[in-house]
């Protein structure tokens, strides 16, 4: 039984002769009856067969059952990254990050951390962390500065080629973005995401009335829901602006929009939990003035700045891009 490694020799070395045996072939025993040169074969170590179920026209065709979907469809994540920081080194952290492939299995990550070392203080820097499914383990593209090369200057196509590639997952949308401080520790979250409004949100205060939320300073107060009914306000214990590039517009039914990370987190109106990037059209939210229907998202892209706040003793506050109408959650920092 001629194998499929013999067969493609045999094509490549004596085409006339390969032509001649697939016409004995297939009339070998009358017409309609004959065996295929190309597919009465055995597989080889090199080469092998591809099943017809994952083919279309002649072509592989990830939507066919007959495909292995696990690695042939990108995969999606959950989970984030955040981080602590002094003036030379960034310290990552990770707990319940797990990937949810085509195929319908999850890959759960181990929680862990990295301490990166030997930085430049009050400087920004840009990680890639990604799953190596070979070696099972969370690694961190390389080539840039501290320990390990992890802290790239800049972000680049090159750092998220590395990331991606073959048998390699992405944990993050881009690069995730840390600075190391002047003095003292610092923190915050990564996917160069977190869970952050965009400069030039609106939020309500009870020092200054209606004003953007990068303006605002620990010790005011935001207006944010009662325990019971009505409306209270919730104090700012801690509040940081880094640049950021990318995110999620959230268009709702108030004509109101808003700009977030796309790790910010929402409170549907059934109390539930759900980060931006995670929402639907026509989900419900919680309004200052009543539930509000997600109506449109967009993706923004463009230069800008994050604003990562921390509130007590309630951990949520109303915003929005014209008004402070829409229940949003702050971020409660790790250190």
């Amino acid at each position: 039984m001629l194998t499929i490694p013999q067969i493609e020799a045999l094509r490549k070395s004596n085409p006339q002769l390969y032509e001649a045996l697939r016409r004995i072939a297939g009339a070998a025993l009358g017409p309609n009856q004959g065996w295929s040169l190309d597919h009465q074969i055995v597989d080889g170590a090199d080469y092998a067969r591809v099943v017809s179920g994952a083919l279309t026209a002649g072509k592989v065709d990830p939507s066919k059952s007959g495909l292995l979907m696990k690695g042939s469809v990108p995969p999606t994540w959950s989970g984030a990254f955040t981080y602590t920081s002094t003036t030379s080194s960034i310290t990552w952290s990770w707990s319940g990050l797990t990937i949810y492939r085509a195929d319908g299995t999850t890959t759960a990550i181990p929680n862990g951390a990295v301490a990166v070392t030997g930085l430049a203080a009050g400087t920004g820097y840009y990680f890639y962390p990604y799953w190596d499914d070979a070696a099972a383990s969370l690694g961190w593209v390389a080539g840039g500065s501290g320990s390990g090369g992890y802290a790239q200057a800049a972000k680049t196509n090159s750092a998220a080629q590395q990331q991606a590639l073959q048998g390699r997952v992405p944990l993050s949308q881009g690069a995730v973005a840390a600075a190391t401080t002047t003095s003292g520790t610092g923190g915050g979250s990564g996917g160069g995401s977190g869970s952050c409004l965009r400069a030039g949100t609106i939020v309500l205060t009870k020092e200054r009335g209606t004003v953007a939320i990068e303006t605002c300073s620990p010790g005011e107060h935001l207006r944010c829901p009662a325990v019971v009914g009505g409306e209270a306000w919730t104090r700012i214990v801690r509040l940081e602006t880094r640049a950021a590039d990318t995110f999620i517009r959230l268009h709702f039914s108030n004509c109101e929009s808003l700009d977030v990370t796309p790790h910010h987190i929402f409170t549907l109106a059934d109390g539930s939990p759900m980060r931006a990037e995670r929402l639907c059209l026509c989900d419900v939210l919680v309004g200052r003035f009543g539930r509000l229907t997600l109506k449109k998202m967009e993706v923004i892209v463009e230069p800008s700045e994050k604003v990562t706040v921390s509130c007590e003793p309630a951990h949520e506050f109303f915003a929005g891009r014209h008004a402070a109408s829409i229940l949003t959650h702050n971020y409660t920092f790790s250190s």
